[in-house]
């Protein structure tokens, strides 16, 4: 008799149960098939799946199945509440390194949540070789290209602020790779140290919050570094006006782990006295002026310098005494631009991760004697460049 009252009692809640769980299957159907479709996260800065598409091939290999998870997965109802209620679950049960990918080549960290608002990358020493290789080129490029190179290796902001770090969190000490560039180079090109000049020690805070990229102070202290290091005259940081962007800025380590209590970044522009001589001449297309201001409406802010990474821009400003500066870079680069292009006339630069064709001649065509490499270490850890660099 008590075990049927048991069963009796429990009845009415396990068929409000079953209905709730029919009811939210039901709504989470319609929301599928009837709510508007997003292509692209910009919270997660990655394209969302597609609705599959079923073949007969697709259905036999299994990729159907997985397609359709994949987007189920990226589009129901109340998703980016539901990825941000992770990203807590996952700091409360004590794990420290959110996001990361270790099955993939080269293994990718995920972020840690440092002190003071930052979000960290989790540095990861090159197990593949890669790094050795970019710096080997390098150093022929320095020796076969006919230019004088000047190397500007950026620390990441992990590695210049370990004190914002969590107690204990491992983290590689990029120095490694700095000395491995300077053996690899030698005599043949200058090579840059910024290791503690972007540090917490030193006064400031030189890195965004929420993106991996240096801010625009920390951008300055590399502009003086290289220009001490290739003796061109140094434009002082008093003679710029700096705007405060009113549009708040999530960077890219935000999107590994997005959450709904992080405070974001905010987007500071120099910006040169007087009236503005400088273009910037894409794809055979001229844009006037410094900032591409449209993109600060964008989730990508950071695009705001160059328009993004285009695999050749030339930074022309007639007002500027210095000459022509082939600059490789990468998007560390960017922000730099609005010094560097007070202080050279024409600047060329090439992103070698997508420029394909041949930079010894596009040196010659343009009469080209001095250049600057200018990447973050980790970017030169993750992404080989050697094959455009050697001849």
């Amino acid at each position: 008799m008590l075990r049927l009252k048991k069963w009796i009692g429990c009845r009415p809640f396990s068929v409000s149960a079953a209905l709730l769980l029919a009811v939210s299957v039901l709504v989470g159907d319609i929301w599928l098939a009837a709510a508007p479709k997003q292509t692209f996260s910009e919270n997660e800065n990655r394209v969302l799946e597609p609705a599959p598409v079923p073949s007969v091939d697709s259905i036999l290999s299994g990729n159907f199945m997985k397609s359709a998870e994949n987007y189920v997965g990226d589009h129901f109802p109340l998703r980016d509440v539901f990825v941000s209620l992770n990203t807590t679950e996952q700091i409360l049960l004590g794990k420290r390194d959110l996001a990361a990918d270790y099955s993939t080549v080269p293994a990718e960290g995920g972020v840690y949540f440092g002190k003071n608002g930052h979000i960290y990358e989790v540095l990861l020493p090159d197990r593949t070789g890669t790094f050795q290789d970019n710096a080997s080129a390098l150093a022929d490029f320095a020796e076969k290209s006919g230019v004088s190179l000047t190397i500007l290796p950026v620390p990441s902001g992990s590695q210049e602020q370990p004190e914002n770090l969590p107690d204990s969190a491992p983290n590689h000490d990029q120095r490694q790779e700095f000395q491995e560039l300077e053996q690899a180079v030698g005599q043949k090109a200058a090579v840059v140290d910024l290791f503690d000049k972007l540090s917490l020690k030193t006064g400031g805070d030189y890195y965004f919050k929420t993106d991996h990229h240096w801010n625009t102070y920390g951008a300055y202290i590399g502009y003086a570094a290289l220009s001490e290091a290739m003796g061109f005259p140094c434009v002082k940081q008093s003679s710029f006006d700096y705007k405060t962007v009113p549009q708040p800025f999530y960077g890219t380590l935000y999107s590994k782990a997005v959450n709904t209590w992080q405070k974001p970044d905010t987007l500071v522009l120099p910006f040169e006295r007087g009236k503005s001589s400088v273009i910037q001449v894409t794809a055979g297309k001229t844009h006037q002026g410094i900032y591409w201001e449209e993109y600060l409406n964008e989730k990508d802010k950071y695009s705001v310098y160059l328009g993004g990474n285009p695999s050749v821009t030339v930074v022309k400003n007639p007002d500027a005494k210095g000459g022509k500066l082939l600059l490789l870079k990468d998007s560390f680069a960017n922000s730099m631009i609005p010094y560097l292009s007070q202080s050279f006339s024409e600047i060329h630069l090439v992103d070698l991760r997508y420029y394909n064709q041949d930079i010894y001649e596009y040196i010659t065509q343009n009469g080209i004697k001095q250049a600057a490499a200018i990447y973050s270490v980790k970017q030169l850890c993750d992404v080989s460049i050697a094959n455009k660099l050697r001849r």
